[in-house]
C-alpha cells in the first residue's frame, strides 16, 4: 500500500477553486468600505483650481526687420522671468495683505507658474478656492503688467537719450582747441560737454528703471482670470479608487486566512 504524504509547501489559492465565488460577499463588502475610507479622506484634500491672467507683449520689427531672433526670443523670455522681480513679489504681497491674505515671496512662489506662448505670457495661480485663486491672479497681474508698461517706457527713454548723446558725442568729437568757444551744434563746448554730462545721468537713470527691458518692446494688453469651471486636480477619484483597491485586497487575504483556518480544524 502506497502513503502519499501532504508537504507543507502545497498551497493552493481559494481563488482558484470553487470556495471563492461563495465568499463574494467579503469581497464587495471590503471593497465599498474601502471606497467610503477613500471617500472621507478626500475630504482632507480639498481640490485645487488655477487661474491665468495673460499679458501680451511684442518686439517691433517694422524699422528693423533683420533683427536677429534669438534677440527678440530672449527679449520675450525676460518679460516672463519679471513675473518674479522682487519689487513685483513685495508690491503683491503689500496688496494681498490689505486683502486679507497674507503670502511671503516663498509663498507666492509656490502657488504660481509662468508659461510662454509665442507674445503671451501666463500667470498662473493654484488655490483650493477658485474665487481667491483668481482675486491674486488678477492682482498680481495687474502690478505686474503696470510694471512692464513703465519698464517698456523707460526703456525706450533710455533709447532716445542713447541716440541724442552719440549726436552729442559726435559735436564734442569735431572740436578743436582753438575753437572752445565757437557755438557746435547750438552748444560752446563747456554747454556740450555739461549737457552730455547730465544726458548719461538721464540715460543710468532710465536704464535702472527699465527693468532690463529691450527698447522696442511693446508691452499691448492683458486679459484678467476668470472664475475656473472645474478644478485642475482632485484627490478624490484616485483615493477612492485605492481605498477600492486596497479592499480588494484585504478581502482576498481574508477569505485565505478564513478557508486555511477551516483546513487546519477539518485535518485536526
Amino acid at each position: 500500500m502506497k502513503i502519499t504524504e501532504k508537504s507543507d509547501l502545497d498551497f493552493h489559492p481559494v481563488l482558484l477553486s470553487g470556495g471563492f465565488f461563495r465568499q463574494w460577499w467579503i469581497i464587495a463588502a471590503a471593497m465599498i468600505l474601502g471606497a467610503l475610507i477613500g471617500l472621507g479622506a478626500s475630504y482632507f484634500f480639498p481640490p485645487v483650481y488655477q487661474a491665468t491672467f495673460t499679458v501680451t507683449t511684442n518686439v517691433q520689427l517694422s524699422d528693423i526687420p533683420e533683427l536677429p531672433e534669438i534677440l527678440v526670443d530672449n527679449s520675450l523670455l525676460h518679460v516672463g522671468e519679471l513675473v518674479y522681480d522682487q519689487d513685483v513679489l513685495n508690491r503683491v504681497i503689500e496688496a494681498e495683505k490689505n486683502q486679507g491674505i497674507s503670502l511671503s515671496q516663498l509663498d507666492l512662489r509656490q502657488i504660481s507658474s509662468v508659461e510662454r506662448q509665442i507674445t503671451n505670457t501666463y500667470i498662473k495661480i493654484e488655490w483650493n478656492d477658485p474665487q481667491t485663486a483668481v482675486q491674486i491672479a488678477n492682482t498680481w497681474g495687474n502690478i505686474y503688467f503696470t510694471a512692464l508698461k513703465e519698464g517698456a517706457r523707460q526703456a525706450a527713454i533710455a533709447y532716445e537719450l542713447t541716440k541724442t548723446q552719440t549726436i552729442l558725442q559726435d559735436c564734442l568729437a569735431g572740436v578743436e582747441p582753438a575753437s572752445a568757444t565757437q557755438p557746435l551744434c547750438g552748444f560752446s563746448k563747456s554747454e556740450l560737454e555739461a549737457q552730455i554730462a547730465q544726458t548719461a545721468d538721464q540715460i543710468a537713470t532710465a536704464q535702472n528703471l527699465s527693468l532690463g527691458l529691450y527698447s522696442r518692446l511693446s508691452v499691448d494688453a492683458y486679459e484678467e482670470a476668470v472664475i475656473p469651471a472645474s478644478p485642475i486636480r482632485s484627490e478624490r477619484g484616485w483615493l477612492i479608487g485605492a481605498g477600492t483597491t486596497i479592499g480588494f485586497i484585504f478581502a482576498l487575504i481574508t477569505i485565505e486566512v478564513i478557508f486555511a483556518s477551516r483546513k487546519r480544524s477539518i485535518s485536526e
